[in-house]
């Protein structure tokens, strides 16, 4: 969904059981930012592949309502979402960010099995007006598409960091999980010496490598047509400001507390996987495994691989990237198990620091007030860049 914080096997399929489509007349849709790209007609489920194009300068929240669901018009029968790939599900804590005008992310969304006689469609996100809803889709079913299309190189193409949250004392924390590293988010905001967006940020370092982190590269903008910069305050700058440093220790101890307690073991996920097995029963389930959302479909002794992109080839679909994120969550544990946080720096406001591996860094930075909608916060570490969307609209 745009711009609104709500909190979106074997598949095994031959060409001969499966129809792709390309050509739609779509009566209505809520947001032209989305489209329809495919709707595959599969042996076991039904895939729409989708494309999301950023209308704003100053970041947009995405994911999906995991009510979404597709209804045949032609019976007024309902299928229910199965799976995400490339945006998560809403009801998981997590969501995307996207950052720059014209941003495009490529996902694709699993439902259960459609009839093949179906051609006019509504899907329908949520029934609040605020979601990717789309109404009287008609299919041309003359315009058969004969080429696979390899889900995994849809997706590959628009990659995505997902975000995760949780509550505490009314407030939302908010952070990354990438390769051993947790960047942990809090906007407050501080009246003591003028009027200031307060960043609480916290860096544990897991990575088995030394990250060297200058706030100075910290910057933020507010929603303006084109974005407008506002000033992110140096150490020096800050210390202009005041006379005595305010007291942040218990603040500090309880963010990196909570952030234990939100999650006991490091997590990585990814869209991105390749795996092969095989199948000699069918069956077909749906559900969650920790807070991995999957489905999974097989059939008869038959050879499948993850997203493969031989026309020839049954392949696995929603399994395999079960499989890999819970192969990824294993092993992770297993890392959790050898690496603790045995360090941690607590300096207030932030300055320019080394963080040693099996350490955490905890500080904050004022960012100048200017009354706004939206407010993004992006934090560069260790040669990568970490967004916070503030939305006030809601």
């Amino acid at each position: 969904m745009k711009n609104f914080k709500l909190l979106g096997v074997l598949l095994l399929i031959t060409t001969s059981l499966s129809a792709q489509y390309r050509t739609f007349k779509i009566k209505k849709v809520n947001y032209p930012e989305v489209q329809i790209v495919q709707i595959d007609f599969r042996e076991y489920s039904t895939l729409v592949h989708m494309r999301y194009v950023n209308n704003s300068a100053v970041g947009n929240i995405i994911y999906i309502d995991e009510n979404f669901y597709i209804k045949d018009n032609q019976t007024s029968q309902k299928y229910k979402l199965l799976n995400s790939f490339n945006l998560p599900l809403g009801n998981n804590n997590k969501y995307a960010i996207l950052e720059e005008m014209n941003q495009t992310i490529n996902f694709t969304l699993e439902f259960e099995k459609l009839p093949d006689s179906a051609e006019n469609l509504d899907l329908i996100e949520n029934n609040n007006g605020h979601g990717f809803n789309f109404y009287g889709v008609e299919i041309n079913k003359q315009f058969k598409e004969n080429d696979f299309m390899d889900v995994a190189s849809f997706i590959k193409s628009t990659p995505i960091n997902e975000m995760c949250y949780y509550y505490k004392d009314g407030g939302t924390i908010e952070y990354y999980l990438d390769n051993g590293i947790k960047i942990a988010f809090s906007l407050t905001f501080d009246n003591s010496y003028g009027k200031y967006y307060q960043a609480n940020i916290l860096i544990q370092n897991l990575s088995g490598k030394t990250i060297n982190f200058d706030p100075r590269n910290i910057t933020a903008k507010i929603d303006t047509k084109k974005g407008t910069d506002v000033n992110v305050l140096t150490y020096g700058e800050y210390m202009k400001k005041v006379t005595s440093r305010q007291n942040w220790n218990a603040f500090a101890v309880a963010f990196s507390q909570s952030m234990a307690a939100s999650n006991a073991g490091y997590s990585n996920s990814t869209t991105q996987s390749s795996v092969s097995g095989y199948s000699n029963s069918f069956g077909s389930a749906y559900g969650y495994n920790g807070n991995t959302y999957s489905s999974v479909y097989g059939s008869s002794y038959s050879y499948g691989s993850a997203y493969g992109t031989s026309t020839t080839q049954k392949y696995d679909g929603a399994a395999a990237y079960a499989a890999q994120q819970n192969a990824s969550n294993n092993i992770a544990n297993y890392q959790n198990q050898q690496y603790q946080i045995k360090k941690s720096i607590n300096d207030g406001y932030m300055k320019l620091n080394t963080i040693m591996n099996e350490s955490e860094y905890i500080g904050y930075v004022n960012i100048v007030y200017k009354k706004t909608d939206r407010l993004l916060i992006s934090i560069p570490i260790n040669g990568k860049t970490y967004l916070f969307l503030a939305n006030f609209s809601i």
